[in-house]
């Protein structure tokens, strides 16, 4: 399994992706122009695989364009305009992932010299913003409207930021295992019926203990369809299942990663296009959508599946970077 052979198998995926980026650079959902600033950035991983570099930087100066004088933006956009007016913890530093994977595809989009003065100082702005997201045991509430800032702290959103520092300044945040479950389930809810919050601490290093995570998996992947969002829904969703193939593979679970990758292939259509999900008992795609960040992950768990295989593979995947670095600290 080399990334030069599979390239072609998920490029109808890319050039979706492409179709549904305005003329302005940001990339929608899908045609009805709904765009998620993180899933922009998804977006941008994968068109900086396949080195589509006119879009990609035009994607990034639209985001840049919309990070306000506090390093924030909005939580959504319709059709360019913002339509949820809060801002959520874990947008605005994901710009980062992006912007390492370009650079670790080619030297010469490396941000630091692309980028201009302005923009490099709001990444700088982005990433002191979140300090006045912690609480006072540094975890990060995951949004901000005007009454102030939500008092939840969401795992996936916190993994997310704790990859995005880790990528920024080569040094992960100091997270208190031990304030866990108090924070992450304060509101009361159990959170382990959602399967993001299962693997995410996975997949940014968190957690590495390899046969707890194949415990865990249990009660989410569907053999032969791929792993659930929720784990009592008859419900895979391929972007999920993307993500927890990365997840297993930053703790060497490779024939797992595979399983699960090799499992979602029958969802891709006649376009090459993935749909979001697929509830099985009913024999649906649901919801009746395609999703430009869904195909994104494809794309990046493809590209990551063959870096991990191919050793001596030149491509290298932002996610198994991070992987290493937190292996050798």
């Amino acid at each position: 399994m080399n990334w030069l052979h599979e390239k072609d198998k998920f490029e109808e995926s890319k050039n979706w992706i492409i179709t549904n980026q305005s003329l302005d650079g940001y990339i929608s959902w899908d045609e009805k122009g709904k765009c998620d600033p993180w899933d922009h950035c998804e977006c941008l991983i994968a068109l900086s695989i396949y080195k589509e570099w006119d879009a990609f930087w035009l994607g990034v100066q639209w985001f840049f364009d919309n990070i306000n004088d506090e390093g924030l933006i909005y939580a959504e956009f319709q059709k360019g305009k913002p339509s949820k007016k809060h801002f959520e913890s874990h947008h605005a530093p994901y710009i980062i992932l992006p912007l390492i994977q370009a650079s670790l595809i080619d030297k010469k989009q490396d941000y630091h010299k692309v980028l201009n003065q302005t923009q490099l100082d709001k990444l700088n702005k982005i990433f002191k913003a979140l300090k006045n997201f912690q609480d006072k045991d540094g975890f990060y509430y995951w949004a901000k409207n005007d009454d102030g800032y939500s008092d939840n702290s969401l795992i996936t959103a916190t993994m997310s930021i704790y990859l995005s520092i880790t990528a920024k300044e080569s040094l992960a945040p100091n997270l208190i295992t031990s304030l866990w479950d108090k924070k992450f389930d304060r509101d009361g809810v159990d959170r382990s019926r959602f399967s993001m919050d299962f693997y995410y601490p996975y997949l940014a290093g968190i957690k590495n203990n390899k046969s707890e995570f194949l415990k865990s998996l249990e009660s989410f992947y569907v053999k032969g369809l791929g792993i659930k969002c929720v784990k009592e829904e008859p419900w895979v969703t391929v972007a999920e299942s993307c993500e927890c193939v990365i997840a297993a593979l930053v703790h060497e679970n490779i024939q797992i990663a595979e399983d699960i990758f090799n499992d979602i292939q029958q969802f891709q259509d006649s376009e090459g296009i993935f749909p979001t999900g697929y509830q099985y008992d009913l024999k649906i795609f649901w919801p009746e959508e395609k999703s430009t960040w869904t195909n994104a992950a494809v794309i990046i768990a493809a590209h990551a599946l063959t870096c991990k295989i191919n050793t001596d593979s030149v491509e290298k995947n932002v996610f198994l970077e991070l992987c290493n670095f937190f292996k050798s600290n």
